[in-house]
């Protein structure tokens, strides 16, 4: 399988806190997959190893280009006080 587009964002969740929305276009596949609010914080707290959840449709390559990425995205939304 080969990703054409690999994207990402943070989201915020209707019932409170922020969580991690995938967007993976395969050859013949797409997929949205959004992590909840935990499964975000445990991604920060692990510093962006893989979800198994995305596991499948990433290949650890594809995942390791964009950790650093992810990660500053995380820590920019964990790190700013809140007021």
């Amino acid at each position: 399988m080969k990703i054409k587009r690999f994207t990402y964002s943070l989201r915020q969740h209707p019932g409170g806190g922020t969580y991690l929305q995938f967007d993976i276009r395969l050859q013949n596949h797409r997929a949205k997959i959004g992590l909840t609010p935990d499964d975000t914080f445990e991604l920060w707290i692990t510093r962006a190893e893989m979800p198994t959840v995305v596991a499948d449709m990433v290949d650890e390559r594809t995942w390791d280009g964009h950790r650093k990425t992810i990660l500053a995205m995380l820590a920019n939304h964990f790190q700013t006080p809140f007021y």
